[in-house]
């Protein structure tokens, strides 16, 4: 009779139960991120700043497509009208790097009213995302720029989600925008005028004049 060694079978159960967990794990966000909430959900992240530069010029630049990018870290790319403030009814495609997420967002101008009103809203997939709104008011000889950008919770996951990733990254994105946008027309601002100095206090004055006085 020959002996026979037989090797210790490693347990295959731990393995198995973490297989299950994971793909149990995928099932449950895959189903969050279809079901619909039931109730709509809109979010306002509200920006404030005051620029160096007239309702009229501030308007201009901030409704000029073309100039997203230039301030806002969300903005990658425009396409469409772009040259020029955009009117009631005109469009343009914006690709984005929002919070991690990317994509193409399609703007349609709802409501506008220079200088000092201007709203648009927003689609991705040709479902509603968001609006943009900008508020300007008169400062001295500045302009207090108010930005609300409101998003909408699309479903169950992204309501999970959003206090704890989404919602901080978009608040401090938006907080980077309006300082870029600040620091923008700092730049454009004309350099404070430098007064000549008074006749008494140039050199070679009060000498000129006591010569004067002699003569």
């Amino acid at each position: 009779m020959s002996n026979s060694i037989r090797l210790p079978v490693r347990e295959r159960a731990p393995m198995k139960r973490a297989f299950l967990f994971l793909l149990g794990a995928v099932a449950i966000v895959a189903l969050l991120s279809l079901l619909p909430l039931p109730f709509e959900r809109t979010t306002h992240v509200v920006s404030v700043v005051t620029l160096r530069a007239p309702p009229q010029a501030v308007y201009d630049y901030a409704t000029t497509p073309a100039n997203w990018p230039k301030w806002h870290p969300a903005s990658l790319a425009v396409q469409g009208m772009t040259d020029h403030p955009l009117k009631v009814g005109e469009e343009v495609a914006e690709e984005f790097r929002l919070a991690g997420r990317h994509g193409i967002l399609h703007w349609k101008v709802a409501e506008a009213k220079p200088p000092y009103e201007w709203r648009i809203e927003g689609e991705v997939n040709r479902r509603p995302s968001g609006e943009v709104r900008y508020k300007l008011t008169p400062d001295g000889t500045g302009t207090r720029f108010e930005r609300d950008f409101m998003y909408r919770t699309p479903n169950l996951l992204f309501l999970i989600l959003d206090p704890l990733f989404i919602g901080p990254r978009v608040r401090a994105e938006s907080a980077q925008g309006a300082k870029q946008l600040q620091q923008v027309f700092e730049a454009l601002a004309p350099a404070p005028a430098v007064s000549a100095p008074a006749a008494a206090e140039m050199p070679g004055t009060a000498s000129a004049a006591s010569s004067a006085q002699g003569r």
